[in-house]
């Protein structure tokens, strides 16, 4: 498993190359940014050129992610309709893994029933807030039936699914992180992570691959 900094040093470099390509692009952007300031950027680049975009998440795509709680799916809705506080306007609509809201240490299984198509090239970006620094679990599954209970059935199956290199970063402001897919053999997934109710609790504003 990577050390705390041999993830902060890939996400350097990813962050490096983002920078890079922009500029390729003709858009103004330093490897020195954060990928806050570097992601909105992307909408800088001719329509032309710009890399195709699928939105799991945020605020005004909640209908496709379910979720597993208390051995039973539910959409976000139905989860909020039970706990208000899971997706709230206080929270600008971020989907919330606080102890508050499940307790404490539990780990919440979540899936986007959005089939999305893998390449080498295809980034995963996840916009979060992170109470500490901790090993994720993101996950990518093959589903025949593309439905949430088999995805997150799948994604807690031994040799079902594909483990992605992932962390929850501390941080006080929400911040993007970029995982690649490019040891993941090229075809049609669905998304899985975990948010886990322990010093992490994360707050995610949007899930998008790129």
């Amino acid at each position: 498993m990577a050390t705390i900094v041999e993830q902060l040093e890939k996400l350097n470099n990813l962050k490096k190359q983002l920078a890079s390509i922009l500029v390729q692009k003709g858009v103004a952007a330093t490897e020195t940014e954060k990928f806050n300031t570097l992601i909105p950027k992307v909408s800088n680049i001719s329509s032309s050129e710009l890399p195709s975009k699928t939105v799991l998440y945020d605020s005004d795509n909640k209908n496709n992610v379910s979720l597993l709680y208390n051995d039973t799916v539910y959409t976000v809705d139905e989860l909020t309709s039970i706990h208000a506080d899971f997706c709230s306007e206080s929270n600008n609509y971020a989907l919330n893994y606080s102890n508050g809201v499940f307790g404490w240490d539990v780990q919440i299984y979540s899936c986007c029933t959005l089939p999305i198509s893998v390449k080498t090239s295809t980034q995963i970006a996840i916009q979060f807030l992170s109470g500490g620094t901790e090993d994720g679990v993101l996950r990518l599954v093959k589903s025949e039936t593309g439905t949430a209970s088999d995805i997150l059935e799948k994604a807690k199956t031994e040799g079902s699914y594909i483990d992605l290199s992932f962390q929850w970063l501390y941080s006080t402001d929400y911040i993007t992180t970029l995982t690649p897919c490019e040891s993941v053999e090229e075809g049609t997934y669905y998304l899985v992570w975990v948010g886990r109710t322990n010093n992490s609790h994360p707050l995610i504003q949007s899930i998008v691959v790129l």
